[in-house]
């Protein structure tokens, strides 16, 4: 017993690595093969849809182009200039939100929410969630959901619940309508064009999908929230009872709405619904977004009687909470251009068709899944996975004698759950940065719950083999 209790006390005392040690340390990794993995490229071409996609046929071995070490040190400064959009998107809604804070309008509103659904915290839980899944499944919504982490931690925190269950209804939410892609423009649109299938073509199947896939993970993240609000200790971001973002609050009744705490609101559902038209319709990117929310956050200082120093001052301060979160960013970013650079992204999408097309057939479906979990630690971007692999996958499953439709699927669930585990996604980095939730403690709660979606995942394509989906 007293040999258990040394053990333990030894494994307590092991220090964790910081989130940007581990990234660094992926980085090198990656470095190193470009020394191992033979460099290749294929050849892009026009299809029928006027979508530049992969010549299958067209991979050829190029000269080796291995990691200087100039190259090494520069890719995190080259990550943050390629992701200099999102990262200033960051500043400016950090900044935005302090501003909003300041006013006491948001406190506010969350103190009326929670109170109103006091003993129905499970409810307010599913209820988040379940919207913003169908942002994620309707419209792609992805990015977007990242101005909204502070609100879900806020509201979290309020109910008795910690910054996990805050981040995780909004972000985890968001990843499943965005994985399951019912009507996803980004994934499910643009993977069906290139291969010429009609356009949400299998709408049933990805419904029911994504209703599954939404309770499951609902049910993960409520029996966590139910664990800390009966133990703030068992908090995965438990620190110390001073340095805690478990909080608890006696619910009392809210004071009433004052004509400026109304007119903030009305400021921030005007420029919300702007932003969410302008991703709809427009298809804005952070770069368009960010001016409307910068007026969100000025604007709402002035209609909620904050004085010019005052609103600079929150600002700023909210723009500093989000350094952490956007250096975050570019360091993921530094690896895929160290795989981009050094030539062996292609080359790792070859060998993975390759190693598919030996897959005796019932396997080759699953095959494809794990293949694209595997590309996507390397391309997080929806569209971007779709137009390097979809050629190549739409092949293969012709060969094999698998439907489009279901290489397809296969493609979304390796491309959408995988970007909440992996460093490379700006999304999850930028959300848990804001959280200020280290990438060990995230992994430690997201990674059972996207273990859970691949087994979905799994069950479901092999059904969908069974039905000749």
């Amino acid at each position: 017993m007293k040999q258990k209790g040394k053990h333990i006390s030894k494994l307590s005392s092991i220090t964790v690595p910081h989130t940007c040690v581990i990234i660094f340390a992926i980085i090198i990794l990656c470095a190193v093969l470009t020394y191992i993995i033979p460099a290749g490229q294929y050849t892009y071409v026009e299809n029928a849809s006027g979508n530049l996609v992969i010549d299958p046929n067209s991979y050829t071995a190029t000269a080796a182009s291995p990691t200087t070490l100039y190259q090494l040190f520069n890719a995190i400064p080259a990550g943050l200039v390629d992701m200099s959009s999102l990262i200033f998107f960051v500043f400016i809604a950090g900044g935005s939100f302090s501003i909003i804070n300041d006013t006491g309008t948001l406190q506010l509103a969350i103190d009326k929410i929670a109170y109103r659904l006091h003993n129905r915290e499970k409810l307010m839980v599913f209820i988040i969630m379940t919207v913003f899944s169908m942002l994620g499944g309707l419209m792609g919504f992805s990015t977007e959901c990242i101005i909204f982490i502070p609100m879900g931690i806020a509201l979290a925190r309020r109910v008795g619940y910690d910054d996990m269950v805050g981040t995780a209804m909004i972000l985890m939410g968001t990843f499943v309508g965005f994985s399951c892609g019912t009507f996803n423009p980004y994934t499910t649109a643009v993977a069906q064009g290139i291969l010429g299938l009609p356009t949400y073509s299998g709408l049933p199947l990805r419904a029911v999908f994504h209703a599954i896939t939404l309770l499951a993970v609902y049910l993960y993240t409520i029996r966590y929230a139910i664990m800390v609000k009966k133990d703030p200790k068992k908090s995965y971001v438990y620190r110390s009872e001073e340095n805690s973002q478990v909080q608890v609050y006696e619910l009392t009744k809210p004071e009433s709405f004052t004509p400026f705490h109304f007119l903030v609101l009305f400021v921030m559902l005007i420029c919300f619904s702007i932003m969410i038209f302008g991703a709809l319709f427009l298809s804005w990117s952070t770069s368009q977004m960010a001016p409307v929310l910068f007026a969100m956050g000025v604007l709402s200082g002035l209609v909620g009687k904050l004085n010019p120093n005052k609103i600079a001052q929150s600002w700023l301060s909210g723009a500093k909470d989000m350094v952490f979160a956007s250096l975050v960013i570019g360091m993921g970013r530094g690896v895929l251009i160290i795989m981009q650079d050094g030539m062996i992204m292609d080359t790792i999408v070859y060998e993975l068709a390759e190693l598919l097309q030996a897959l005796p057939s019932f396997l080759t479906a699953i095959g494809m899944l794990i293949s694209n979990i595997v590309i996507n630690f390397f391309v997080p971007s929806g569209s971007g996975q779709a137009t390097l692999v979809m050629p190549i996958m739409g092949s293969i499953a012709r060969i094999c004698g698998i439907s489009l439709q279901i290489s397809i699927l296969a493609f979304q669930c390796g491309d959408g759950f995988t970007n909440a585990i992996i460093p490379t996604s700006s999304v999850t980095t930028s959300c848990i940065g804001i959280a200020n939730i280290s990438y060990t403690e995230w992994i430690r709660f997201a990674f059972p719950i996207v273990a859970i979606e691949w087994g979905i995942s799994a069950a479901v394509i092999t059904f969908a083999e069974l039905i000749g989906y």
